[in-house]
C-alpha cells in the first residue's frame, strides 16, 4: 500500500429495491467488500437508497423533504464510493438511475466552476442479478463514473448472477457458495484502498 497510515472513508450507495429489514443480496456483497477494507483501517457506511426520499430532478435539492443533499455530503466526505445495484430487466435498478441523475448537479458544478467534488475519489461497483446483465450494467455505470471524475482502479467491480431459470428465492443460498464472487470482492476492496491511498498522497489537480 502506498500510504498505509492514511485514514479513509468508504460509502456504499445500495440501490436495491428492497427495504430494510429485508435481506439485500447487493448489500451483502457490498458489506463483504467493506469487511475486507477494515484491515486497512477504512471506515465504511452503507446507505440503502430505497429507504430515502430522493425526488426526480437534476438539482442539488428538489424540495424540503429531499434526502439527496445529505447523501451528497457523505459522498464529499468519502474517499471511496461504491455503487451497488441489482440487475432489473437487463439494466441497473431505477434507484441507481435516480442516483446517477441526481449526481448531475455535481457535474454541472464542475463544468461551471472548474472545481470537482468528485476528483480524487475512487469508485467501485457491485452488481447482483437472478440471470444475466451484470457486465452490460457494469459497463454503463463505469462510463458515467469516469466522465464525472471518479477514478476507476483495475478490477473495480464484484458481481454475482444466478443461473437462468432458477427461482430468485434461492439466489442468496447459491450466491453464498460462489467462490469467484468472494475473490472479486477481496480484490475490489484491495484495489479501491490502494488507489484511494495513492490519490490522498498524490491528488489530481484538474487545473494544472
Amino acid at each position: 500500500m502506498p500510504n498505509p497510515e492514511t485514514k479513509l472513508k468508504a460509502l456504499v450507495l445500495n440501490a436495491s429495491l428492497k427495504h430494510k429489514p429485508d435481506i439485500s443480496n447487493t448489500e451483502e456483497i457490498a458489506q463483504l467488500v467493506l469487511d475486507h477494507m477494515k484491515s486497512h483501517g477504512v471506515e465504511g457506511e452503507i446507505v440503502r437508497i430505497s429507504d430515502k426520499n430522493i425526488p426526480v430532478g437534476l438539482g442539488f435539492r428538489e424540495g424540503p423533504e429531499d434526502d439527496w443533499p445529505d447523501i451528497v455530503k457523505k459522498i464529499k466526505e468519502s474517499n471511496i464510493v461504491i455503487f451497488a445495484t441489482p440487475v432489473w430487466w437487463g439494466g441497473r435498478s431505477s434507484l441507481m438511475q435516480r442516483v446517477i441523475e441526481r449526481l448531475d448537479a455535481l457535474d454541472e458544478e464542475y463544468s461551471s466552476s472548474g472545481r470537482s467534488a468528485i476528483y480524487n475519489k475512487v469508485a467501485g461497483i457491485v452488481i447482483t442479478g437472478s440471470e444475466d446483465g451484470a457486465l452490460s450494467t457494469m459497463g454503463t455505470i463505469m462510463m458515467v463514473l469516469t466522465w464525472m471524475g471518479f477514478t476507476l482502479p483495475p478490477e473495480c467491480a464484484a458481481y454475482w448472477v444466478g443461473e437462468v431459470g432458477q427461482p430468485p428465492s434461492t439466489d442468496r443460498e447459491r450466491r453464498l457458495k460462489n467462490e469467484a464472487t468472494k475473490h472479486m470482492a477481496k480484490n475490489l476492496a484491495r484495489n479501491l484502498v490502494y488507489y484511494a491511498q495513492l490519490l490522498k498522497k498524490h491528488p489530481l489537480n484538474p487545473k494544472r
